[in-house]
């Protein structure tokens, strides 16, 4: 009997935001807090040994500072792709967050995912509804599985509705049918899960924040 191939996916959601401070002007798109940031330097520790295949961020500031300090560490600096598909439910129609040029400030090494992955051209999409992120969700995992194969690994640094639904979407469970699966996901959680090559889908863990442990003495 063959070896069982996989293609592992990690998600992570981003590190606490300062909601005080909207550099998005009026769409929602934060820096880290203080406590994010310390949030996002123990998720780098923990994936620093980790060899990823790709990372992809939402390219919303949260995200996109996460990302920067979850591979700080790793032995080589990958390129972070951004992937407006990723972006948060309730995000104004139309905005995909500050410029690359900006961006860049808090990463160097940052481009854009090459391939419209779901939605129009100006990717101008409707980030509002459950079905329409359950549509871009599942459009995403179509593209990483296309895009990667067996034996890859894969990071995505995003946000915790539009996770909801990623996750969700992966391992075919609609939330009506069972809304006690994933319900919360917590910031730098980390969920792992992986396309098999016997046509299975299979869930690792879920909302894994044992890395916070020194921020929580009591966890």
């Amino acid at each position: 009997m063959s070896e069982i191939q996989k293609l592992e996916i990690f998600y992570v959601r981003h590190a606490q935001p300062d909601v005080g401070n909207d550099e998005g002007r009026g769409h929602n798109d934060y820096c880290l807090s203080e406590l994010g940031f310390k949030q996002a330097e123990l998720l780098g520790e923990r994936l620093k040994d980790y060899e990823f295949d790709a990372v992809f961020s939402s390219p919303l500031l949260r995200c996109v500072c996460t990302a920067a300090c979850a591979v700080s560490r790793m032995k080589e600096r990958p390129t972070i792709e951004l992937l407006p598909e990723m972006i948060e439910k309730g995000t104004s129609v139309g905005y995909v967050g500050q410029s690359l040029n900006d961006l860049s400030r808090y990463y160097d090494k940052l481009t854009y995912c090459p391939d419209i992955v779901w939605g129009e051209s100006d990717r101008c999409f409707d980030s509002l509804g459950e079905q329409a992120a359950l549509d871009r969700c599942w459009a995403i995992h179509l593209y990483l599985r296309k895009r990667f194969g067996f034996g890859k690994r894969i990071l995505i640094i995003a946000h915790g509705s539009i996770g909801n639904s990623f996750l969700h979407s992966g391992v075919g469970i609609l939330k009506e049918e069972d809304d006690q699966f994933c319900n919360t996901i917590s910031h730098t959680s980390v969920s792992k899960y992986k396309y098999t090559s016997d046509g299975r889908e299979r869930i690792s863990f879920v909302n894994d924040i044992s890395h916070l442990r020194p921020l929580m003495p009591h966890y």
